[in-house]
């Protein structure tokens, strides 16, 4: 338990068998917490440089620091050397950024190979942003459709503003899955048409996978500030501005709510007939049925401009 403060785990032992035992010897103490000699005494002097035993006056008796005390000390003597690493790593970030500077511009690209290093990638521009993060979200996906990741990163005030294509619509509980990321916090749209998938971290770096199949030899890029960062955080803008705010797609409806309020916003995202049939449990004649009814009742023409219409807010299930 100590391990993360420096203590190993004989040491750890020895310090507790002492803390159990205060008037024990030293090879007593070796025996109850199964070391060897040798053991004890290398535990004896680790415990002496952290801290946590001492002797007295002159004798061979190790009286233990007590464990709130020396414990807390560690911790804050760890602190210190964590924000040393810190402070340390940022400088190296800059030494990073002046080299990018003076290098090749394709310094400013990084291509990565292989699905388990694109994931570690994507991991790490997640963790390192502070303040947004954007994302083009669309299939295939590799693993699950969920980003568990999320709601950490949600928890700790951090914005997420994602964009779905509305085939990630079709993937089973996705929906639900919606409504439980925009009760934490996620802000969405639903875009037809996306053209790839894209995450960017504070307008600062961007994660552009370049194939279009989930394979072991996927590859992306990773993109530094230069002008294809901002491009595609450009893009983003245009189609989040575009998109369609799925308020009634994911809200809460009640069991006898009529299912054409999920319809309506599944054919403004753009999704075909039989993905709509998909989604709503129900046949493909059904659902064509449903959507001439509702084009008689909203006085349009065509799908395509019920589609429209509803995109814009203009519509509702009511009659």
């Amino acid at each position: 338990m100590l391990e993360a403060v420096g203590i190993t785990p004989n040491e750890e032992r020895f310090y507790r068998e002492l803390l159990a035992q205060p008037q024990a010897a030293v090879a007593e103490l070796a025996t109850a917490a199964g070391l060897t000699p040798a053991q004890a005494r290398h535990a004896v002097a680790g415990l002496s440089r952290a801290g946590l035993v001492s002797r007295r006056g002159g004798s061979s008796r190790l009286v233990p620091a007590p464990p709130d005390v020396a414990v807390e000390a560690l911790i804050a003597r760890r602190a210190e050397e964590l924000e040393r690493a810190r402070l340390a790593a940022a400088g190296l970030v800059e030494d990073f950024r002046r080299g990018s500077r003076r290098g090749h511009s394709t310094e400013l690209i990084e291509v990565i190979t292989g699905r388990e290093a694109i994931y570690q990638r994507s991991v790490q521009l997640l963790y390192s942003a502070r303040d947004e993060i954007l994302m083009l979200d669309k299939p295939p996906y590799v693993g699950p459709t969920e980003n568990t990741l999320e709601y950490e990163l949600l928890a700790r005030g951090l914005r997420w503003r994602a964009i779905y294509a509305p085939e990630s619509l079709e993937f089973p509980d996705r929906i639900e899955q919606l409504r439980r990321l925009r009760a934490a916090g996620e802000q969405s749209r639903i875009s037809p048409g996306l053209p790839m998938k894209l995450a960017i971290a504070d307008s600062r770096l961007a994660l552009l996978p370049l194939t279009t199949d989930a394979s072991e030899d996927e590859q992306a890029i990773l993109v530094h500030p230069c002008s294809l960062l901002t491009t595609l955080t450009t893009l983003f803008e245009i189609l989040w501005e575009r998109g369609i705010p799925p308020s009634d797609l994911v809200a809460e409806r009640s069991v006898e709510a009529d299912t054409d309020h999920t319809l309506l916003m599944l054919l403004a995202a753009g999704t075909t007939d039989e993905a709509i049939a998909r989604k709503l449990g129900i046949s493909l004649r059904t659902a064509r049925r449903r959507l001439a009814r509702l084009m008689r009742q909203h006085n349009v023409q065509t799908r395509f401009q019920l589609g429209l219409v509803a995109g814009r807010g203009g519509l509702t299930a009511e009659p």
